[in-house]
C-alpha cells in the first residue's frame, strides 16, 4: 500500500511591508476619529464652564440681595482640604475686605469650586460693594451683621472689561468680575492652592491674579473670542443689573 502525503499549504501570510501599510491605515482612521472626539470634549467643557459662570453670577446677585453686599474673595493659596477653604475672607475693623482679589468664595456662595478643567475661578470685587456699612466696631474674624446695605446708588465700580488689553471698553464701573482661565489654565489656581504658569498672552495676563493671589495686575479685564493663546471665560456684574436686583428685594429705595 502506497502512502500519500498530505498537501502542504502554499499560501503565504502578510509580509512585513503589507502589515506596515495596514497598521498605518488603521492608525490614520483612529486618529481621524479621535480629533473630532477631542473637539467635542473641549466644546462640552467650555459649555459646562459657561453654564457654571451663569450660576455663579446669579449666586452673587442672590448673596447681595440677602446680605446687602457682595462677598469678599476667598484665599487663593488655601488648599481645599484645609478648614476655611472657599469661605470669603473676614472683613477688617473698617468693614472692608482685606484683599480685593482672590478666588471665588465657592463655599460661601454654595457653587462649584472649579471650572470644567479643575481650576478655581478668579474673583475681583470693587471694595465699596463688599463693605459692611455702616461699619460696626469689628475685630478680625467677626462677620458683618449690620442691617444696612453696603453701597448706595451713587457708588461706582472701579473695574473695566475691554475687548483686548488696552483696547475699547466693553463694560465700565463694574462691581465684580469672575474668570475661568480656560483649558490652558494659564495663571489659574488649583484646589491645592498653587498657581499654574502664567503664560505670555497679554490679554490673559490682565485676567490673572498677582501678589500670591491677593491682587491683579490692574483694574482691567479682557473678554473676547478664543484664539490659539487666549481661552479665558469672563463674566461680570453690571451696575444696572445689581442695583435693579437690590431695588426689587427692597435693599435700595
Amino acid at each position: 500500500m502506497t502512502s500519500r502525503s498530505c498537501p502542504i499549504a502554499t499560501g503565504s501570510g502578510f509580509s512585513l511591508a503589507e502589515l506596515a501599510v495596514v497598521l498605518t491605515i488603521v492608525s490614520l482612521l483612529i486618529g481621524g476619529l479621535l480629533v473630532p472626539l477631542t473637539a467635542q470634549v473641549d466644546l462640552r467643557a467650555a459649555h459646562d464652564t459657561r453654564q457654571s459662570l451663569a450660576e455663579i453670577r446669579e449666586a452673587l446677585l442672590g448673596y447681595a440681595a440677602v446680605k446687602g453686599r457682595l462677598p469678599c474673595p476667598a484665599s487663593a493659596t488655601t488648599a481645599s482640604n484645609v478648614l476655611g477653604a472657599g469661605s470669603e475672607a473676614f472683613l477688617d475693623a473698617g468693614g472692608l475686605c482685606p484683599n480685593a482679589a482672590g478666588v471665588l468664595p465657592w463655599a460661601t456662595l454654595g457653587v462649584r469650586e472649579t471650572d470644567a478643567w479643575g481650576r478655581r475661578y478668579s474673583y475681583r470685587v470693587t471694595s465699596v460693594f463688599a463693605q459692611c456699612v455702616a461699619p460696626p466696631l469689628l475685630t478680625y474674624g467677626t462677620p458683618c451683621t449690620a442691617p444696612s446695605v453696603s453701597f448706595v446708588l451713587t457708588s461706582l465700580g472701579d473695574l473695566q472689561v475691554r475687548s483686548v488689553a488696552g483696547g475699547s471698553v466693553i463694560a465700565q464701573q463694574v462691581p465684580a468680575i469672575v474668570v475661568s482661565h480656560g483649558k490652558n489654565g494659564n495663571g489659574a489656581y488649583t484646589p491645592q492652592g498653587t498657581q499654574l504658569p502664567v503664560g505670555t498672552d497679554a490679554d490673559e495676563l490682565d485676567n490673572q491674579l498677582t501678589n500670591v493671589g491677593a491682587s491683579t495686575a490692574n483694574l482691567d479685564f479682557v473678554s473676547k473670542s478664543p484664539t490659539p493663546t487666549f481661552d479665558d471665560e469672563v463674566v461680570w456684574l453690571s451696575p444696572g443689573v445689581l442695583f435693579n436686583r437690590m431695588i426689587s428685594v427692597g435693599r435700595l429705595p
